[in-house]
């Protein structure tokens, strides 16, 4: 029997939840049954949903599971024969034309949990009002147990599924964004970490075969429990990749999350870029080289979460782009790309995507960029590193450093702790004056000098994420430190 009281909650992607304690056959099932009745209440069920899943424990049998709850209330299903990537999974809604898709996937969580998510029919994350439709959905059938959909003959679903197994449209979309005749002309040596997730098959395919790159691929099979480490793409989980880099003298490593849509990349010289600057830098590539900027008249935008670094506004300022600051969680960012004319999108954690493509965020897509950065380095720029052109960037923009760090609260503290710093309007850090107060996403405190931090409550964690940056080393750290000591007296 369904257990009421086990909790099915979609957050900023999706429902995710350990395997076999709450994500289970039935609870799937019953998140399924909640997305279909979104669908049937909504009149949106005649075209038809594709599922796709990662390389998971089990992700091949919950999105049978997804399918079969599907079918049972007369949607038409289309399933993946393979496990594929997330932004491939999104790609797919607007390539057949659906009402949506479901992905069975817990992205970089550990290899105990998995998850289920939404993508409706503009093929970005489900948006709020939808998940919290479908989470009344969930509510309704949980207190009205013989409202819940009978699962119609199983055999018959088995006959009537339609198997996808041909995704080249999708890598023919990328190869329109992406330059790779540049890529294939630079010859570059790359080597990638796939991280054993769904990204596996199709990054290989791109790299080895479309753009026939000397390369060497790393964790391209699938593992469920990922190598024993999170499939995370940080710079912790990358040393591997790094390793190979100095060691075989390649161009330049990317990587993976574990359904491909977190990217992950290490310059020829070791070093981690984090995804502030490659989403930083990816804008001024496409503004200053490829120009895809205001000057001509026309206005783009370049959208950025509260947590993301403001060395996107700075860039954004000298190509005449619009700047749009979202609450956290790509949903939000999608959202703005799919009103056009953004030029990028991204978040701190991770994600992005540009003009021209899906209001998804995509690592395949990020890491062909990356690609394609290095070879324009290659023919144009004395073959320096991505590190060294980041560096350009910094000396004609300034430094930025940044940091986000976790900060253990009880969740009885929170409030309390986020009433605090709302409260700090003209309070100055060590002589230097907030003079404004962000209440977007948690709160947001920017100073006189540039500098901010962002103090955000998790959802699902007893966590505070404190994300800080300023433009002067010094006083980051100083705000690094008040802002440690603060928390350490507020929850005495």
């Amino acid at each position: 029997m369904l257990n009421s009281k086990n909790k099915i909650k979609f957050g900023t992607d999706g429902w995710r939840d350990i395997i076999a304690d709450n994500f289970t056959f039935e609870n799937v099932r019953l998140a399924a049954f909640s997305i279909g009745k979104y669908l049937i209440d909504n009149k949106i069920t005649d075209k038809g949903i594709f599922i796709g899943y990662d390389n998971r424990f089990l992700s091949e049998e919950f999105a049978l599971q997804s399918a079969y709850a599907l079918y049972s209330m007369g949607i038409k299903i289309y399933l993946s024969k393979e496990s594929i990537p997330t932004p491939v999974t999104a790609f797919m809604v607007l390539n057949l034309k659906l009402n949506g898709a479901i992905m069975i996937t817990a992205s970089h969580n550990p290899p105990k949990y998995n998850g289920i998510k939404f993508i409706p029919d503009y093929a970005g994350p489900a948006e709020d009002f939808i998940t919290k439709e479908i989470e009344k959905n969930i509510s309704f059938f949980l207190e009205n147990k013989d409202n819940i959909p009978s699962l119609k003959n199983y055999d018959d679903f088995l006959k009537n599924i339609i198997y996808i197994d041909d995704f080249s449209k999708y890598k023919e979309h990328l190869f329109e964004i992406i330059n790779i005749d540049l890529i294939k002309k630079a010859n570059i040596k790359v080597v990638a970490d796939t991280m054993y997730g769904a990204g596996s098959v199709i990054l290989t395919e791109i790299i080895t075969n479309d753009l026939d790159l000397k390369s060497k691929i790393l964790n391209n099979h699938r593992d469920a429990f990922f190598g024993g480490k999170l499939p995370d793409p940080s710079n912790a989980n990358l040393q591997n990749l790094k390793n190979n880099i100095i060691k075989y003298s390649f161009d330049i490593g990317v990587a993976l999350d574990g359904d491909a849509d977190r990217f992950g990349v290490i310059d020829r010289k070791g070093i981690f870029i984090s995804p502030n600057n490659v989403i930083s830098l990816i804008l001024y590539y496409l503004a200053s080289v490829k120009k895809l900027n205001g000057i001509e008249g026309k206005k783009y935008s370049a959208v950025r979460t509260v947590a993301t670094t403001h060395l996107i506004d700075e860039i954004c300022l000298k190509y005449n782009i619009n700047l749009i600051e979202t609450p956290v969680g790509f949903k939000y960012v999608g959202s703005q790309i799919r009103k056009g004319d953004v030029i990028i999108g991204g978040e701190e954690s991770g994600g992005l995507s540009i003009i021209g493509h899906i209001p998804e965020k995509d690592g395949i897509l990020a890491d062909l960029l990356l690609l394609e950065i290095q070879s324009y380095l290659k023919l144009n720029k004395n073959n320096i590193s991505i590190s060294q052109y980041l560096e350009e960037i910094y000396k004609e923009f300034g430094y930025f450093y940044s940091e986000r760090i976790d900060i253990k609260v009880p969740f009885e503290k929170m409030e309390y702790i986020l009433n605090y710093f709302k409260n700090l309007k003209d309070f100055s850090i060590n002589n230097i004056k907030i003079n404004e107060i962000l209440l977007k996403d948690g709160v947001k405190l920017i100073l006189n000098n540039k500098s901010w931090f962002l103090i955000r409550a998790s959802g699902t964690e007893p966590l505070i994420r404190c994300y800080i940056e300023s433009r002067d080393k010094d006083f980051f750290n100083d705000l690094k430190n008040y802002l440690i000591m603060k928390f350490d007296d507020l929850l005495k």
